[in-house]
Parts: structure tokens; C-alpha cells; sequence
């Protein structure tokens, strides 16, 4: 039972590490191709 807990608290633990950055990389991609539509309108 206690390995279940643990198990548990580790991988809900990995779960938000993996939710922030595949959100931290979606705001990379929208900034990148913020500035990729900037520099071909000049």
C-alpha cells in the first residue's frame, strides 16, 4: 500500500513536470513564429 502511495505522488510529480514543459514549448513556438511573420514583413 505504501509503494502504491508513493508511486503514486511520483507520477502525478512527473505529470506536471511534463504538462509545463510541453506548455513552456508552446509558448516558445508561438513566440518563434511571432518573430519569424516579423521578420519576413520587412
Amino acid at each position: 500500500m505504501l509503494g502504491f502511495m508513493i508511486g503514486l505522488f511520483v507520477g502525478a510529480f512527473i505529470g506536471v513536470c511534463v504538462m509545463c514543459l510541453c506548455n513552456a514549448a508552446t509558448k516558445a513556438d508561438e513566440q518563434m513564429e511571432d518573430h519569424i511573420n516579423d521578420k519576413n514583413k520587412k
